[in-house]
């Protein structure tokens, strides 16, 4: 009787087996996937940092003397996160590929003091096509016009009521080396606009070092 249960037992074994394997073939009972989450280090409305490796971001390295040339906010897209950033349109970059286009694949994530995810993310997102405009090459303080470290700015600001970042004037900037001057050549001097020594600007590295920010990941 215990060799007959044995042998019972084995040949089912070997019947489920084969089904299995059957049914994979078939392309039924294939194991479903664990929906991926995202991560909990991050929350919306966090900060994020890159060295960006254009052109635009030599200058703006000399102008700045700071490596971190470009700022998004990370948001959460169908269960993922992208990075809002202004580029000429707004645009919802895949956060993977964002850091792609950094030196090394380096970034920072830092967290504002003044956003709560947990109250404030619905209205970011809300107001987040109000600033969906063109890029603004000169860097001016307008209304028509946006650059990456103007959006942070006026989008933390509309939200929270608190500025991130420290506004200057553009004579305030480094702007002897030879990339901001091949730049200022290219953008203004060409086309027959000048400079404005009293234009204000808010920079992506006066942003990093806001006291307000808390680190959340460096890279």
């Amino acid at each position: 009787m215990y060799m007959k249960t044995r042998l019972f037992l084995l040949a089912s074994l070997i019947v489920l087996t084969f089904n299995s394997h059957q049914a994979l073939a078939m392309g039924r009972g294939k194991p479903v996937e664990p929906t991926p989450t995202p991560s909990s280090k991050y929350k919306e409305g966090d900060v994020i940092f890159i060295q960006s490796q254009t052109s635009q971001a030599a200058a703006l390295r000399e102008a700045t003397e700071s490596v971190w040339t470009h700022v998004g906010l990370l948001i959460q897209r169908s269960g993922k996160w992208v990075v809002a950033e202004a580029v000429g349109p707004l645009k919802e970059t895949p956060l993977a590929d964002f850091i792609a286009r950094s030196k090394n694949k380096s970034y920072r994530v830092y967290r504002y003091k003044h956003f709560d995810a947990a109250t404030m993310a619905s209205t970011l997102k809300a107001r987040l096509p109000k600033y969906n405009k063109p890029y603004d090459i000169y860097f001016e303080w307008s209304q028509d016009r946006i650059y990456c470290s103007e959006l942070t700015y006026h989008l933390m600001k509309d939200v929270t009521g608190f500025e991130l970042g420290r506004i200057q004037k553009m004579k305030e900037m480094k702007l002897d080396g030879p990339y901001a001057q091949a730049l200022i050549k290219k953008r203004l001097t060409d086309t027959g606009r000048e400079l404005d020594p009293e234009e204000i600007i808010v920079t992506p590295v006066s942003q990093l070092e806001d006291e307000e920010l808390t680190l959340i990941e460096a890279k």
